[in-house]
């Protein structure tokens, strides 16, 4: 089962990188909110080899009706070649703010 609410993660490679791209989501009412914490050490395997990259990780409050659009503006506006995108689903929470983001996003 899924829920009406999403937390899209995605992680970039600059602290300015991170706030065009929540600009731009909420901007175009994608999101309703972008969380950024500006440093966070990642370690990947990238064309074989193994890299450590200091990035800044998104936390997207979004809703379905937005999602694919979101996933879509995304890959558009991200830097990377392959930008991590994992949605979760939001199961309980404050129907208060559930309320918000509806409406910042209608």
């Amino acid at each position: 089962m899924t829920s009406d609410y999403k937390i899209v993660l995605t992680t970039c490679e600059t602290k300015n990188d991170a706030r065009r791209l929540a600009a731009i989501l909420v901007e175009k009412k994608l999101a309703a909110c972008v969380n950024i914490l500006p440093e966070v050490e990642s370690v990947y395997v990238w064309q074989g080899k193994v890299e450590q990259q200091t990035e800044s990780k998104l936390f997207i409050k979004t809703n379905v009706q937005r999602l694919e659009e979101l996933m879509a503006c995304i890959k558009c506006h991200h830097s990377y070649d392959v930008p991590e995108i994992q949605v979760l689903d939001v199961s309980t929470g404050n129907p208060d703010y559930f309320n918000w983001i509806n409406e910042v996003l209608s």
